[in-house]
């Protein structure tokens, strides 16, 4: 798992959450199960808001075609009551789409536009995608099984390719900013800067294309400013030399009491930082439980340190990760006390205690932890 630093999220106007579809500029065809008589509406985005450009009032047979004038390449919406399809169209396209009353979002068929077709196939991977990694971690939950973990992981890892390769086909679409929402845009962001690149010729007036590339400039700027820093960071990091005493930590627990690092003196530690919204971490956390349940009843330990600032976010996290150890935080964000003691720069990130309280290593984790903790307590 990568560190995720500071994470900055890709937001598209809810554009990876519904689904996708194409249209054109010249004639978009329509057929819609059962919605004969209603009105379905075209509609261009400003400023994040629908504005309506052309409709048509669909025939007794739920057929219908919008006529909308020549546009340039940028998202689009149909909308019929409270149903809607977005599509991403070039002027030059035209499109046919096919689908039931109610479901309009994913319809049965769509094509006539590259662009949207594009669109529709990742929204339907993406889905497929969550739907079962939602399974394997509800299995996981419940039966911590190395395979199922493994399984786990290797998913994550071939669907994170698999957006990436995505990406790398339609840098000039629109469709692009879709699967550009499920990446690191920190570990990825040579891919993040070369759609921006791409697309400043493709969509420059594109009022999503503005939110993405101001994005990635600040990320591009706070990266230059971060090299800057890395002096600072290493002398944070040689604040708490190894073989030094770990300094105290006392923070509140989820159900509002309190926890002490010294309260768990005579245990090998693990202090592990981490966060609700920190994707890696959270990925992490299925390798953390299996070392847990190896080592805890050989005195073993994990004091996990959050980095929240929302007290349900936390303890949700908590509870759909499974995650049995003792937790605490302040809920100051990155200006959590023991962060800044301990140097954090990036999460996840890890501290590793002896029983006398001394640190003896850092940034442990999966099979090193393992390994590092077999020397200790024994396999």
């Amino acid at each position: 798992m990568n560190t995720m630093k500071r994470s900055i999220f890709l937001s598209m106007a809810g554009l990876a959450l519904v689904a996708c579809s194409a249209g054109g500029g010249r004639a978009i065809e329509l057929h819609i199960e059962g919605a004969a008589g209603k009105t379905v509406y075209f509609d261009r985005f400003e400023n994040n808001r629908p504005i309506r450009v052309d409709s048509v009032k669909l025939d007794a047979n739920g057929k219908g075609t919008l006529k909308p004038p020549a546009l340039p390449l940028d998202f689009y919406r149909i909308a019929l009551d409270d149903d809607q399809l977005i599509v991403a169209l070039d002027s030059a396209e035209g499109l046919n789409v096919e689908a039931k009353l109610g479901l309009l979002a994913t319809p049965t068929t769509i094509t006539g536009s590259k662009h949207t077709e594009a669109l529709h196939q990742f929204y339907t991977d993406a889905k497929a995608y969550d739907a079962e990694m939602q399974a394997l971690r509800a299995k996981i939950t419940s039966a911590n099984d190395t395979a199922l973990i493994t399984q786990f992981n290797t998913l994550n890892g071939t669907f994170y390719q698999r957006c990436k390769d995505f990406v790398i086909q339609h840098a000039t679409s629109p469709a692009a900013l879709t699967a550009l929402g499920k990446l690191d845009m920190q570990q990825e962001l040579p891919l993040f800067k070369q759609v921006r690149d791409s697309l400043r010729t493709s969509m420059p007036r594109s009022g999503f294309y503005a939110m993405y590339r101001d994005q990635v400039d600040r990320l591009d700027q706070e990266q230059i400013a971060m090299k800057m820093q890395e002096e600072e960071m290493k002398r944070l990091s040689n604040l708490l030399p190894l073989g030094s005493v770990a300094p105290e930590i006392r923070q509140q627990t989820p159900d509002g009491g309190t926890v002490a690092l010294s309260d768990l003196r005579g245990k090998v530690v693990l202090i592990d930082f981490w966060a609700s919204w920190c994707r890696p971490c959270r990925m992490e956390n299925p390798n953390v439980k299996l070392v847990y349940e190896k080592y805890a009843k050989k005195g073993f330990e994990i004091l996990g340190v959050s980095l929240d600032r929302d007290h349900a976010s936390w303890v949700k996290a908590i509870s759909d990760d499974g995650l049995p150890w003792k937790h605490v935080s302040d809920l100051g964000y990155w200006n959590n006390a023991a962060a800044q003691e301990y140097g954090v720069s990036g999460i996840p990130y890890t501290v590793l205690v002896d029983r006398e309280g001394k640190i003896i290593d850092k940034g442990l984790r999966g099979e090193q932890l393992e390994a590092k903790l077999g020397e200790l307590l024994g396999q």
